[in-house]
């Protein structure tokens, strides 16, 4: 039993990368087949947050358009800091296209409020070279650490709260969703065969419909 109550995080923890990893396969695996490659899993949770600037930016204002939702934390040590500077590559053929801010927009959620405030979220993103001052992606935050994590998780995106070490697990997912505000693909963040074309490929499709 005193085993079981130290590594009780840890197997919390593999147990939720399991049950997600096997959920992204399913999910991925239904959509290789024949029909919509991208068919509605769901209506995507709404939300109204501030970007770095105090403007509110929620899932009705942004409908309309095809986007990409990914959930991250700016201390995040490994898969957050990567995947960032993918979606920044996407930004820069979305923006040559003359799709961002028009048909598609970016939207990153931090699920750590209370450390990522606006000054931190501005670091950040500069670092993994999104382009704040042109517009077309937003870095939103909420005021609550329960709620955002909520949030993340009404969206399919698995975070727990490691207390001990004031750090997050989560699942490297992004969400596409369509312009009538419905989830329609979830990628794992963390695939080698993901490339920023593949990301645009499936907005352009979005943003056609």
């Amino acid at each position: 039993m005193a085993f079981l109550k130290k590594h009780s995080f840890k197997f919390a923890v593999l147990a939720l990368c399991l049950a997600m990893g096997i959920y992204l396969f399913i999910t991925n695996y239904s959509q290789s087949g024949g029909g919509s490659k991208m068919p509605v899993q769901m209506a995507a949770p709404s939300f109204a947050l501030k970007d770095i600037n105090g403007n509110e930016v929620s899932l009705d204002s942004t409908n309309g358009k095809a986007r990409l939702v990914y959930f991250y934390w700016a201390s995040c040590p490994d898969v957050c800091p990567p995947t960032t500077f993918m979606i920044s590559e996407a930004e820069d053929q979305l923006r040559e296209a003359g799709l961002l801010g028009t048909k598609a927009e970016l939207i990153s959620i931090t699920f750590d409020p209370a450390h990522d405030t606006p000054d931190v979220i501005r670091d950040f993103a500069t670092r993994n070279f999104a382009q704040l001052d042109k517009g077309g992606w937003d870095f939103l935050r909420g005021d609550d650490e329960e709620a955002s994590i909520k949030l993340a998780r009404d969206f399919g995106v698995s975070v727990k709260k490691d207390e001990a070490n004031n750090s997050f697990i989560h699942m490297n997912v992004i969400t596409l969703v369509d312009k009538k505000g419905q989830i329609r693909k979830w990628i794992n963040g963390s695939d080698e065969s993901l490339t920023p074309e593949s990301l645009v490929s499936d907005l352009k499709q979005l943003a056609k419909e």
